[in-house]
Order: structure tokens, then C-alpha cells, then sequence
């Protein structure tokens, strides 16, 4: 080889090896911006709301937010959670302004935009009445007979029964929507409701917090059982973000700590 062919040779060899240089910090930044995970909760209750309503705050926020962070700290994730009403959060979730929510019903249009991260409660939908009022209804189609409205958290899927009366114009009169779970209650309170639908086990909640819920209203109907999930934006987290989020939600899904956390607030897995 001349020593033009030479010298060209090694000026070949430095570029490459400069443009290394330059590429692997590159790589580097990328590969550690990646691995940084923030990620943004809702959950359909605040304080702040739930103190203008004059109400407690319900022991499931606390556990919703234990069981967002047993998740988020298992991914190597860090955690915010606000509260926003559920129609509300809906949109930002679709938006991919949110990451997170609980309490997601599988249903083929959300999983255009959520992406189901893995179950984390058997949801049990039923009809709660005026025990006044209990007689007169014997499936849910009924309700057009009462001489009042019952409380549905607005945009909630609760089974195929509600979607048929929730979509025809005549039962609208029927029905009165809230925005979170809070405000519903306190329609049912203020007798501005016959009554409501409601997880069964949160309603047991709601009469075990205020007893004279217990004596007013009785479950009714079941209306519909499903199991509920934690869902993550698909407009907002990458596709290997919520990989990650459901490999971990599996590494901790009814083990130890997962257990013990629903244990403290009396819940279970079925």
C-alpha cells in the first residue's frame, strides 16, 4: 500500500472513531431519559372536594393510592396522583395528559386509548334503593316506575342492563349524574335520590362511615360483575413503558405486600 493509500486509511479510522465518541454519550443520555418514569394517577376523589361536600374522605382513596404506589415503586417509577372527576379523567387519559387510573371496566372503545395493565379488583354493581321502594323494583328496567331519580356516576360502566336504559332518551328523567363517587353520596343524603348505583363493597363502606345509610337504603339488584383493572394511557407512555408497568404489576399481584395492603383495609382478591 502506498503512503497516500496509508494516510487515508488512518483518517478513515479516526472518523469512525470520533463519530463513536460522539454517538455512545448520545446513547448514553437516551438510554438515562428512558429510564426516568414519572408518571401522573388519577383518582375520582380529593380532599378538597370531599371536605366542601362535608364528608369524609373514603378509606378507598387511601387504598387506591397504596396500591397505584406499590405499582409505580415496583416499575422504578416515582408517583403523583391528583383528583379529577372520572368523565374528566377519562378524556385526559385519552389525551395522554394522565398515565393512571384504577377502577377501569374492559370495554372495547377504552382499549383504544388504555391499555390494561393488569386486574386489581372484582367489581359487584348493584342498585341500592329507599328501603321504601325496594318492592317496587324487580330489575332495573323498573326504575321508570319510582317517583324519583337514582345516582349514577357519570360515564360508568356498569353491565349491559345500565347501557340500554342510560341510552334511551325515556329513562333520562331517571336518572341523575354525578361527577365522583363523593357527590353521589351526597345526593343520596340530601334525599335528592331514591337511591344509586354502587360497588357493593364501597357501598358497604359508605354504611359502615354513615349508619343512617344503613338504615334508609338496601342493596336491591346486582346488576353486573366484573373484574376491574389499572389501566395506563396509550397516547401518553410508551409502549416499553407499559411493558414495564405490566411486568411489574404481575411481580406483585397477590404476593406479600400486595396482600397485607388489602388486608389493612379489609378487601381481598375475590
Amino acid at each position: 500500500m502506498t503512503l497516500a493509500g496509508k494516510w487515508q486509511q488512518f483518517c478513515g479510522l479516526l472518523t469512525a472513531l470520533c463519530c463513536c465518541v460522539m454517538i455512545f454519550p448520545a446513547l448514553a443520555m437516551n438510554s438515562a431519559v428512558e429510564s426516568k418514569c414519572h408518571l401522573l394517577a388519577h383518582l375520582n376523589e380529593s380532599k378538597d372536594n370531599v371536605a366542601k361536600e362535608g364528608l369524609s374522605l373514603p378509606r378507598w382513596y387511601e387504598l387506591h393510592h397504596r396500591l397505584l404506589t406499590l405499582l409505580t415503586d415496583e416499575a422504578g417509577c416515582t408517583l403523583d396522583v391528583i383528583g379529577s372527576p372520572w368523565s374528566r379523567s377519562l378524556t385526559l387519559l385519552q389525551q395522554g395528559k394522565i398515565d393512571l387510573m384504577l377502577t377501569m371496566s374492559f370495554t372495547e372503545e377504552r382499549n383504544q386509548y388504555a391499555d390494561f395493565i393488569g386486574v386489581h379488583y372484582l367489581e359487584e354493581s348493584v342498585l341500592v334503593l329507599h328501603k321504601d321502594y325496594v318492592n317496587k323494583v324487580k330489575q332495573l328496567s323498573d326504575i321508570n316506575q319510582l317517583p324519583g331519580s337514582i345516582g349514577v356516576l357519570r360515564d360508568a360502566y356498569y353491565g349491559v342492563a345500565f347501557e340500554k336504559i342510560n341510552n334511551d332518551p325515556a329513562y333520562q328523567p331517571f336518572l341523575q349524574y354525578a361527577n365522583s363517587l363523593t357527590q353521589k353520596l351526597n345526593m343520596l343524603q340530601r334525599n335528592r335520590v331514591l337511591g344509586m348505583i354502587e360497588d357493593k363493597t364501597q357501598f358497604l363502606e359508605w354504611s359502615r362511615a354513615y349508619p343512617e345509610l344503613a338504615k334508609t337504603y338496601q342493596l336491591s339488584l346486582t346488576l353486573h360483575r366484573a373484574p376491574v383493572y389499572i389501566v395506563a394511557s396509550r397516547a401518553g407512555l410508551s409502549e416499553a413503558r407499559r411493558q414495564r408497568l405490566h411486568q411489574a404489576w404481575q411481580r406483585v399481584y397477590g404476593k406479600e405486600k400486595h396482600l397485607a395492603i388489602l388486608a389493612e383495609f379489609g378487601w381481598s382478591l375475590e
